[in-house]
């Protein structure tokens, strides 16, 4: 099973969720029992983890992690979520609906935008998934070549900026390179020669799919290779209201985070494992994770002189000002508000 589209609905559904974030974080309703057998820093806890979608190889260091029994020896229960789409699992972190959301980089910002209480505590996937896949046919190598080729996006405006920046990067005009709305039939607008290349599917995930299908591997130029700043795909949620007035809450996010490092670390030194440990967890085909399970690690595995979920405020900001730049948010982004190493098992600094 591949994902027709994980990302992008939280923008237009975040205005509808203000009004009621100030009711709820004063009457929290959360299903956590985080803390509550006791008060020492160690009381067991349990947390509702949901999840940006349905589990997949993103998600690998969070399922090695509990297959492996580091969240029981934390002290931890852990109860992941699968979201009703992809709005939820921001929204639900913030009204206090689940204890900890894995979410979108740029999903934070649009919650700051709407003075959401979220504060992205480590990253799962440090680098961008998002990417342009260009046509197997078409042996593209350099961005300049994709003129007079036609580009399919899904109708997000964070694809259509992506597709924007692109163009600048390249040198090129929108007549040049023509722009689609394919919506979320990426994979086959691909494979049917209805364009020669699209924005928003994910380098290991629909350009894994598409090699497999065709049986010729596609050139893919994440999204930091198009102009775009470099940012995390997946990051660690929690409630920024609660972390700042409920230390046992903030004592098992800072466990959670720990395992889910430890997990990150012993996946990508076992890839085997992993991908074993996913076949069980995932209704992806066994062959698609063979490859896309370790093709994943390699993008999470930290860059040299970097550690495993260690978020880098100034690239964020980075990132926020270039969604400030393409109208995506309105407000000034102010990452170090919205993001914090102080919950990471060892220092990022």
């Amino acid at each position: 099973m591949i994902r027709t589209h994980r990302k992008g609905l939280v923008a237009g559904a975040m205005v509808s969720v203000v009004a009621l974030v100030a009711v709820a974080c004063s009457n929290d309703s959360s299903t956590s029992s985080a803390g509550a057998s006791g008060s020492t820093s160690a009381a067991p806890a349990t947390l509702n983890v949901e999840l940006d979608w349905v589990p997949n190889p993103d998600h690998v260091g969070l399922y090695y992690a509990q297959d492996k029994g580091y969240y029981t020896d934390a002290g931890l229960t852990i109860n992941f979520r699968q979201p009703s789409n992809a709005a939820d699992p921001i929204k639900l972190v913030a009204l206090g609906k689940v204890d900890l959301a894995i979410t979108y980089e740029p999903e934070m910002f649009y919650g700051q935008e709407n003075d959401l209480p979220a504060m992205a505590v480590a990253t799962v996937i440090p680098v961008p998934l998002n990417s342009l896949i260009v046509n197997p046919d078409e042996p593209i190598t350099s961005l300049s070549e994709m003129n007079g080729k036609t580009v399919g996006v899904t109708g997000i405006p964070s694809d259509d900026a992506f597709y924007t920046t692109m163009l600048k990067t390249a040198g090129l005009t929108d007549s040049e390179v023509p722009k689609v709305n394919v919506g979320f039939n990426l994979v086959p607008s691909i494979l049917s020669n209805k364009v020669d290349g699209i924005i928003g599917g994910y380098q290991n995930v629909e350009a894994i799919q598409i090699e497999q299908e065709s049986g010729t591997k596609p050139s893919v130029f994440p999204a930091d290779q198009l102009g775009v700043p470099s940012y995390a795909e997946l990051v660690i949620a929690a409630n920024s209201d609660r972390l700042s007035s409920d230390p046992e809450y903030a004592d098992a996010v800072r466990r959670f985070v720990a395992a889910v490092m430890k997990g990150t670390d012993g996946a990508i030194a076992n890839p085997d494992d992993a991908t074993t440990i996913m076949k069980n967890d995932t209704d992806y085909k066994p062959t698609f994770l063979d490859e896309s399970v370790p093709y994943t690690l390699k993008l999470m595995k930290p860059a040299s002189g970097t550690k495993t979920g260690c978020i880098d405020v100034e690239n964020w900001q980075s990132y926020g000002e270039w969604m400030s730049s393409n109208q995506l948010i309105t407000s000034t982004p102010d990452a170090s508000a919205i993001a914090s190493t102080d919950y990471m098992p060892y220092s990022c600094s």
